[in-house]
């Protein structure tokens, strides 16, 4: 006899189809914020298609939560039954609450219930809905790792959220305590609520609409938004600062790179043709790689590690090069972490003939000409190695190598290759 949802997979908490479901659930807990207020506020109950469809959204997420593996720090639960162990400790009394439509179920007793008892009850009940919001910066972080967003965009993201929901939740208080205008139909006061809580927050405060000085409540309300919009207008500046610092670091680096490695030129008066050699070539680097530096990071990782790292960058490289076909998986390990990566820009002879040779070359991209006593016998594209012969057999080179294009390869010493 099968078990329950023993045939029913265990996703991946990383996995891009449950990243593109957590931001629906976003956007769902994010409706249900602004909508189930603003009916309460408006006296509208009903337990319509929205109210269900929330519903559903959250029923589905609950049982999504334990099937779906669960990070701690760097360990990864996998199993069902850790999963649900897991869940049960945490996140599922919550998830319970906000999922199941109590509200709905004992709507019958509040009605039976003296009115205003009956309301209150009926009010909580329909506002549990919400709990959820507390685990909304949870799944914010898991859709910034999977997705690998930029991280300052990812904090204006998240602070365009709980700004929209602390205006909505304002302007809803500034018509409970009796601001605005009275007599205008439910919908328009509540946009004149809002306005005036964004214009207050902002600091604009234009004085169209102004709190009731005999209302100690609605001033001390306006000090809190104002203060409030105080340290918003703050934190907005300092974010879109960071962001625009910090949007494309990359190429702020490379350009401060090129600026010193012209000013360098210009001091030593090189020739015009050879900085534009120079030029050419970090343009073309930044191109391809979005980078004016080689991975450095990777001396600092385990061995282990940085040859699986290796072993992945240079995939392409192993896959073309007949020599490694038919090579064991040891001598492979043990040559991609001899590599050294090495561009050359066109007209460039990366080997001349009669120079002794102290290192071959294995092409990754590009196209290269073979020229023996000046004339050309051969062209090798990517996938080709040469200057193996004289490297092992220690004498002068016996043609020319010069590259035809921007070329891409690899470089292997003498020494590592002995």
């Amino acid at each position: 006899m099968k078990r329950p949802l023993e045939g029913f997979p265990v996703f991946a908490h990383n996995n891009v189809a449950k990243t593109v479901w957590d931001i629906l659930v976003t956007v769902v807990v994010f409706a249900a914020a602004l909508l189930i207020p603003y009916r309460l506020y408006t006296g509208y109950h009903p337990f319509g298609f929205i109210y269900w469809l929330i519903k559903a959204v959250l029923a589905l997420d609950l049982l999504l939560c334990f099937n779906t593996s669960v990070k701690v720090k760097r360990e990864v639960f996998r199993t069902r039954s850790e999963i649900g162990k897991l869940y049960l400790k945490t996140w599922f009394l919550p998830d319970l609450l906000a999922a199941f439509p109590l509200a709905a179920v004992l709507s019958g007793t509040a009605a039976s219930m003296p009115a205003p008892a009956g309301t209150k009850l009926l009010f909580a009940l329909t506002l549990l809905t919400l709990i959820r919001l507390f685990k909304i910066n949870r799944a914010f972080s898991s859709i910034r790792q999977t997705l690998n967003v930029n991280p300052s965009i990812m904090r204006l993201v998240i602070f365009g959220f709980w700004f929209a929901l602390a205006a909505h939740f304002m302007a809803l208080g500034w018509i409970e305590l009796g601001g605005g205008d009275r007599t205008a139909p439910p919908f328009t006061r509540y946009l004149l609520a809002l306005y005036w809580c964004i214009t207050t927050i902002a600091t604009i405060g234009y004085g169209d609409i102004t709190p009731d000085r005999t209302s100690n409540l609605q001033l001390i309300y306006t000090m809190f938004v104002e203060l409030l919009g105080v340290g918003t207008f703050g934190y907005i500046i300092a974010n879109i600062t960071s962001l625009v610092a910090n949007l494309d670091a990359a190429k702020a680096g490379f350009v401060k790179k090129t600026e010193e490695i012209r000013n360098y030129m210009r001091l030593k008066q090189l020739p015009q043709d050879l900085r534009d050699k120079v030029d050419n070539y970090y343009q073309y680097i930044w191109e391809t790689r979005k980078s004016p530096e080689t991975a450095a990071f990777l001396d600092e990782l385990p061995h282990t590690l940085k040859m699986d790292i290796l072993l992945f960058l240079n995939q392409r490289i192993i896959e073309k090069v007949p020599l490694f076909k038919h090579a064991d998986e040891i001598f492979i390990r043990e040559v991609v972490q001899f590599l050294e990566p090495v561009v050359f820009l066109p007209e460039d002879y990366i080997i001349r003939q009669g120079e002794f040779g102290e290192c071959m070359y294995f092409l990754s991209s590009g196209r290269v000409e073979v020229l023996a006593n000046g004339v050309k016998v051969a062209d090798l594209s990517a996938g080709s190695f040469f200057g193996e012969s004289s490297l092992v057999h220690n004498e002068k080179r016996n043609a020319s190598i010069k590259a035809l294009e921007y070329c891409d390869g690899y470089r292997l010493s003498k020494k590592r290759f002995d």
